[in-house]
Order: C-alpha cells, then structure tokens, then sequence
C-alpha cells in the first residue's frame, strides 16, 4: 500500500470530466483506490458520486492510497489526472 498527499490543480476542481477520468483509471486497474479530502473519511475511488460528494476544489489537498501489484504507477496515473491544469 502507498498512500500520498497532493494538491488538487485542475482548474475546476474534481468536477464531473476530471472525476470521470480518475475513475475510469481506477476500474480499468486491478487495484484498490480510496481517496479523502484532507484528513476525512476515505471513499472508494472506482465510484465517480463518491468522489463527488467529495467536493474537492483547486488547491485543496486529497489522499490517494493505492493497493495492488503496480501502485505507483497508478498512482502517478491518478496524480497527474488531478494536477493537470
């Protein structure tokens, strides 16, 4: 398991497009992913309304933790979707 804090830079925030993406990497993955805002509660990542009701927004930090045979580069996957700008 890794797990690692980054800032979320798309301009919107973790909107519909941008959440879309993320859950898209994560099901076509063979791993578990769960993020948090900050220090809250964690969600599944493969669920696009859980990330939503995250309601994360430019500049706000998020929690990604992944488990599975090739974590960091999902997670690098996943890191970029949500600091594209």
């Amino acid at each position: 398991m890794i797990r690692e804090t980054v800032s979320v830079n798309t301009p919107d925030g973790l909107h519909a497009r941008p959440a879309a993406e993320f859950v898209r990497a994560v099901q076509l993955s063979e791993h578990r992913v769960m993020i948090s805002k900050g220090g809250g509660a964690m969600v599944r990542a493969d669920s696009i309304l859980a990330i939503l009701g995250l309601g994360l927004k430019q500049g706000e930090k998020m929690i990604i933790e992944v488990v599975g045979a090739d974590e960091k580069t999902l997670r690098q996957s996943l890191k970029s979707i949500v600091q594209a700008k």
